[in-house]
């Protein structure tokens, strides 16, 4: 019995020393879930409220940049790799030029007598951006990155003017502000504009590459009445020199493209120089660089680059009889490309006769340099271009008369080119009230016009590497519309350094 009775209080000892510790761990685990998730609460609230100083740099590129602090009143001068914050403001004087530079990849140039106003600058702790400017009057020009504004979801890139308001993601565009319109241009990417009218009744435009909005009461009154109010962008501007220094900081070959269209368009000498003394002994000549006399161009190529010095005394560069509209008095080098799309780089010997022309005329004897372009082997290839035309209900079709079309030898037609700015010209039947070019209607056509126009150009995305079918469309009387397509295959040339 008192066996059984110690080994009952030894049982007994046992199960008391065993205890269930599953409820105690459940309940650390429910709590250490409970402060995680209130953490996380927490960082979700506040990430977006945290924000570090973000700030513009200044660059003075040309002239005399100043600068208004908040709640001053004096006008101070600015200098290089200042920076500037929320609520600043920044002017240009006459002939000046600056450019900022905001969260590394994102730079604005800032043309002569333009004002600028910082309204927002942050970067969130949750890496979302945003950007707000002001241009107050007179011109700038951006260009944005689209890893910063496209891909951060919520990050923000605006510029409002008194009329407008532009939010971007990736682009580049140009825009402009005076005392009674306001303008904006887009040469990449795409942009939504608000056209503000006074009345909390804001008007919402989407622009396409290559597209002008000018914003206008004259604006404001054809959107209320359903009007088309964009256009194409003025040649004008592309071919400005405040566009190309721009746009070359990016794209340099692009721009040297475009210079030397410009240079074989307008071969005239400056009007400054009233009488050319022809092979003046006392006028130095300039020097030839590169190429090597005799050098061997591969039809692969294209293109000759030609560069040289030019003498003190030089006012003007003339190779060939074009003047280079690049070469400014002062500079010490002159580059000059000769390009089979221009005709000044043909199949065999070519000759290239180099002179300088001093601010009073005189012409230096000239320097000569022989390149040998192998061309194309065998039979020259024809260009070609394809259209098809359709005619509805006795409505004549539209007829393009320029780019000029070469048969290819088989049915189809095509035009190549290796441009990157083509200009379709082409006739419509006379009861023709408007024209479409791949849905968008010419601004400039009116009721009863003969003759269309649209510019393709690669530049501004209408034209990309490739075949490019561009279906032009024409309007008549009731109802009536007729067809034409053409196809323009698009070769770009890569110009060397």
């Amino acid at each position: 019995m008192i066996f059984r009775n110690r080994r009952s209080r030894s049982n007994f000892g046992l199960r008391r020393r065993k205890k269930n510790y599953v409820p105690f761990i459940f309940f650390l685990v429910i709590v250490g879930f409970f402060f995680w998730a209130v953490f996380q609460l927490i960082v979700a609230l506040f990430s977006n409220i945290r924000s570090e100083t973000v700030s513009a740099e200044l660059q003075i590129l040309s002239g005399k940049i100043e600068f208004l602090l908040p709640d001053t009143e004096y006008w101070n001068l600015a200098f290089s790799e200042q920076k500037f914050l929320a609520g600043d403001r920044v002017k240009t004087g006459t002939n000046s030029r600056a450019s900022f530079t905001i969260l590394g990849g994102n730079t604005i140039f800032l043309d002569g007598n333009s004002e600028l106003e910082f309204l927002e600058l942050e970067k969130k702790s949750s890496g979302k951006k945003i950007v707000r400017l002001k241009l107050l009057k007179g011109q700038l020009w951006t260009k944005v990155s689209d890893d910063d504004f496209s891909s951060q979801k919520g990050s923000c890139f605006e510029v409002d003017t008194d009329r407008m308001g532009v939010s971007v993601k990736g682009t580049i565009f140009n825009m402009t502000s005076s005392n009674t319109q306001d303008s904006v241009r887009l040469i990449r990417g795409n942009v939504d504009v608000d056209i503000f009218d006074g009345e909390n009744e804001n008007q919402h435009v989407n622009m396409g590459v290559g597209q002008k909005l000018v914003a206008s009461s004259e604006t404001i009154r054809d959107m209320k009445n359903n009007l088309d109010v964009l256009e194409i962008i003025d040649s004008e501007f592309i071919n400005s020199d405040w566009h190309l220094q721009n746009l070359e900081k990016f794209f340099p070959q692009e721009v040297a493209q475009i210079r030397r269209k410009i240079e074989i368009s307008n071969p005239i000498i400056n009007p400054k120089i009233d009488e050319i003394i022809e092979g003046d002994a006392s006028m130095p000549s300039p020097q030839i660089l590169f190429p090597e006399n005799g050098t061997r161009i591969p039809a692969s190529q294209d293109m000759a680059k030609i560069e040289g010095t030019a003498p003190i005394e030089a006012f003007q560069i003339e190779v060939n009889g074009y003047v280079l509209t690049r070469f400014n008095p002062g500079d010490k080098k002159w580059t000059y490309f000769g390009a089979k799309k221009f005709g000044t780089l043909r199949e065999g010997e070519n000759i290239y006769s180099v002179v300088a022309i001093s601010r009073e005329g005189k012409k230096s004897l000239p320097v000569e340099v022989k390149i040998f372009y192998e061309g194309v082997s065998g039979e020259e290839r024809v260009q070609e271009a394809t259209i098809n035309l359709k005619t509805v209900n006795d409505f004549s079709a539209p007829v393009v008369i320029r780019p000029e079309i070469f048969l290819s030898g088989g049915s189809d037609i095509i035009f190549q080119t290796a441009a990157s700015v083509v200009t379709i010209v082409g006739t419509v039947d006379p009861k023709t009230n408007s024209v479409k070019i791949n849905g968008f209607k010419l601004k400039k056509f009116n009721p009863g016009d003969n003759e269309f126009s649209y510019i393709a150009n690669a530049t501004y995305g209408n034209m990309k590497e490739g075949e490019n079918i561009y279906k032009i469309l024409a309007f008549g009387p009731d109802g009536k519309t007729s067809e034409t397509s053409i196809k323009i295959h698009y070769s770009p040339i890569n110009i060397g350094d």
